[in-house]
């Protein structure tokens, strides 16, 4: 079987890619950071070490996106004949698989400090010949930690709408929860600094459940996309209206008497069958090209799309 001949995208839609890359590339660069810092300063704190391990996960759907990015814009070959648009789709099943597994994890170390009611202790630390306490670094650390992730994810939410990526869009949503890990991480700290020894399981239970929850739908929706399932919006739970579009595009040619559609997503990209009953049987080859023409000319999303005849 010969290679298909790739359909690339127009210079729009690849211009907002190369946009998410360079977001990502600003991620990865940011983070590190974050990382490195939260690092320095978590002392004991149990909020502080899951705000950090929660931190290195955020690195994981970025660099995952830039991988498949790369990888789908090779042309097909003799052994990937259809190409590697699913390049996204795997990537998002490895990091919905990373996420849910660490947030186990952390879920499990949370409630074991909770029950187990481990005080974390916070010291003091000398700087300029002055004695401060640690929680006050920490503190600003988690302050400092919750704005690029806030900035980057509101852009990447808008990019992900506008090229339907759900690997983007999850990368939004860890963004999102990348700040409010700070917020919940800076509310156990200074729980802690009030003599609520329990402040700072419950922020670090806060931070976990939240990591737990991503991955779990993540994996849900990474599933149910290699299935094949029919397309949804990059929000999830609503149909994608491209379905329908395709659907009313094809059935307003004066020749279709009825029309079907089985579509699934590859990616940013949507492919599957145009199923039409004819109202006569004239020119039959030439009304299925039609038919599958019409069908991808409805959305720049489009890409391969199969007519057939009703009881083919």
């Amino acid at each position: 079987m010969s290679p298909r001949p790739p359909r690339p995208l127009a210079p729009a839609q690849e211009a907002l890619l190369r946009q998410a890359e360079r977001l990502d590339w600003w991620t990865i660069a940011s983070m590190s950071v974050v990382v490195a810092m939260v690092y320095a300063v978590a002392g004991q704190s149990q909020a502080m070490k899951t705000a950090w391990i929660e931190d290195m996960l955020s690195l994981v759907p970025p660099i995952s996106f830039l991988i498949a990015a790369r990888f789908s814009r090779k042309p097909p070959d003799d052994e990937f004949v259809n190409g590697r648009a699913r390049a996204f789709d795997i990537t998002f099943l490895v990091s919905a698989v990373a996420l849910a597994g660490v947030g186990l994890g952390l879920v499990y170390d949370s409630l074991h400090a909770l029950l187990t009611q481990t005080h974390a202790t916070i010291g003091v630390v000398e700087i300029g010949g002055r004695i401060v306490w640690q929680g006050w670094l920490m503190m600003a650390a988690l302050a400092v930690s919750v704005v690029p992730p806030l900035l980057l994810g509101h852009r990447k939410a808008k990019l992900a709408q506008q090229l339907h990526l759900k690997p983007l869009h999850t990368d939004a949503d860890m963004n999102k929860a990348d700040w409010m890990t700070g917020l919940a991480g800076i509310v156990g700290i200074a729980g802690i600094g009030w003599g609520w020894w329990w402040a700072d399981a419950v922020a670090a239970l806060f931070i976990a459940a939240s990591v737990l929850k991503d991955g779990v739908s993540n994996l849900k929706y990474a599933m149910r996309d290699l299935h094949d399932a029919r397309p949804e919006t990059t929000e999830r739970g609503q149909g994608d209206p491209i379905v329908g579009r395709v659907r009313a595009a094809v059935a307003a040619l004066d020749w279709v008497e009825r029309c079907e559609v089985r579509l699934h997503e590859e990616g940013m990209r949507v492919s599957g069958v145009v199923e039409v009953t004819p109202r006569d049987g004239r020119a039959l080859q030439a009304r299925l090209l039609q038919a599958q023409e019409a069908a991808r000319a409805v959305h720049w999303r489009i890409d391969e799309v199969t007519a057939t005849f009703a009881g083919d």
